[in-house]
């Protein structure tokens, strides 16, 4: 007669159990979904911020050299001193290798954002999906600020002012400090241009690794851990997450 009330206790205390779990299971899902889409938000600003900071730049630069050639190209044309035609003409020749290089070599990525309140409509996978569509981008916009300031740059700019200097030294047949001036009126040109380059993005890429570690561990990839105990007169159960 005693098993009868024992065993209605069990049950009661597996269902109880039960509810607890769900309970906890719900809130933890919750909690989850709603840390993933804050750190989903955040990247997504700072990527935002990278791409507004290197179209600036772009647009910025490839304006000053196209204007630059425009305008020297039409005082070759005007002018009647022989020394300032070959100075524009070969101001105008690197300037317009200069609007060639910014034209062949752009700064964005093809990342698109999205508003905080259709981060929220989002699945958790969808959220995971776009994390790791963002994260990629957040490394390609490094890898750019990275190679922006490349040895391989400085050499080809400096082989681009060389050549120049050349010119107006042995080309034009000028003297050798004018052929100097020119290389290294340029030299200080393009090297501004390319220190000018934003380099928030490959901060901003080294700082979301050290904080996030590749970020979030989903619900799903750690599971729940039952445990329990009976011994004669009373049982235990639980539940570790």
């Amino acid at each position: 007669m005693a098993a009868a009330p024992m065993n209605r206790r069990l049950v009661l205390a597996i269902y109880c159990l039960l509810l607890v779990t769900v309970a906890f299971a719900n809130e933890k899902d919750t909690t989850a979904d709603s840390r993933l889409g804050e750190q989903l938000t955040r990247l997504q600003t700072t990527l935002r911020a990278n791409e507004h900071a290197n179209t600036t730049w772009w647009k910025t630069w490839t304006a000053l050299y196209a204007v630059a050639t425009v305008g020297q190209g039409g005082v070759a044309i005007l002018t009647t001193d022989k020394s300032t035609r070959q100075d524009m003409i070969v101001g105008a020749g690197t300037t317009l290798l200069g609007v060639a290089n910014q034209l062949i070599t752009p700064v964005k990525t093809d990342f698109h954002p999205i508003g905080t309140d259709s981060i929220a409509k989002l699945s958790f996978i969808e959220k995971q999906q776009l994390l790791t569509q963002g994260e990629a981008y957040l490394k390609r916009q490094a890898e750019i600020a990275d190679a922006g300031k490349g040895w391989q740059v400085h050499a080809l700019s400096g082989a681009v002012n060389l050549a120049s200097g050349l010119i107006t030294w042995i080309g034009f047949k000028r003297s050798f400090g004018e052929g100097v001036f020119n290389f290294a009126l340029n030299t200080v040109i393009t090297e501004t241009q390319i220190w000018t380059q934003p380099v928030r993005a490959k901060k901003a890429y080294e700082y979301y690794l050290q904080v996030n570690e590749r970020g979030f561990e989903s619900p799903s990839t750690r599971s729940p851990e039952w445990y329990g105990q009976v011994s004669p007169g009373s049982c235990s159960f639980g539940l570790r997450f």
